[in-house]
């Protein structure tokens, strides 16, 4: 563990908004390459209703819905309760989502050259990557790992079926001190890169949360990339 992930770290609040925007531009990067044949999957059309109505009914509170562990998961109430304060530092190894049959290692991401967000490499078996700046998983605020969606070359890349998860699936992080940060999906958005809320997905929270990006919507001939992101938010619901 290095110096920089010393510590427990809310959020990136040491980022002007100039800086999170760098990271926007990154993950426009994640779509470089494209698997032209098929688009990937992209989630619910309501997602975004869903979560406007729960922030509206239960004041930013997670609804019953996607406090519910995974079918198979059960996830005793005094668990999931202590998990709210924390688990201490610890890089993230590998990532395991089930229900979308993801498991990969997790590279390291800093800043490149002209502090811009380094992504992971494009190609066959690429992993995703935890960017260092970010709470590790389980350590309170949100835990920030990358991917990509696909790839001309090598067709799907390890995000690709990430706009099919449901509120409830599970996410699991493996970190190198040899325990597993367990989060539950909380919602799945399609946002346009050009209204991206940089606050909402990189702003301090007050417990461990999880942020899952990669590129969605449609692809633009023009451009070459996707016109959207895809989140994925998920809460810390206990440890292993």
């Amino acid at each position: 563990m290095t110096g920089k992930q010393a510590g427990t770290r809310r959020g990136i609040n040491t980022w002007t908004v100039a800086g999170l925007a760098l990271l926007v531009i990154a993950v426009v990067l994640i779509s470089v390459g494209l698997f032209r044949d098929q688009s990937p999957p992209q989630p619910d059309a309501e997602s975004d209703t869903r979560s406007a109505t729960a922030e509206t009914v239960n004041g930013g509170s997670e609804s019953e819905e996607s406090q519910a562990p995974s079918p198979g998961e059960d996830v005793p109430a005094a668990e999931a309760e202590s998990s709210s304060k924390g688990m201490d530092a610890s890089t993230p190894t590998r990532l395991t989502i089930p229900a979308i049959d993801v498991d990969t290692s997790i590279m390291e991401l800093g800043l490149a050259d002209g502090d811009e967000l380094e992504v992971p490499p494009l190609g066959k078996d690429a992993p995703a990557g935890w960017y260092e700046r970010s709470p590790t998983p389980g350590e309170v605020g949100p835990s920030l790992i990358v991917g990509h969606v696909d790839s001309a070359h090598d067709g799907p890349a390890v995000f690709y079926e990430l706009g099919d998860l449901q509120p409830g699936d599970t996410i699991n992080a493996t970190r190198d001190d040899g325990s597993t940060a367990i989060f539950s999906v909380d919602d799945v958005t399609d946002y346009g890169k050009d209204d991206f809320p940089e606050y909402k997905v990189y702003g301090n929270t007050d417990d461990p949360e999880i942020r899952l990006i990669t590129c969605g919507g449609d692809f633009n001939e023009q451009t070459g990339h996707y016109e959207d992101n895809i989140v994925v938010t998920g809460h810390l619901v206990r440890n292993r």
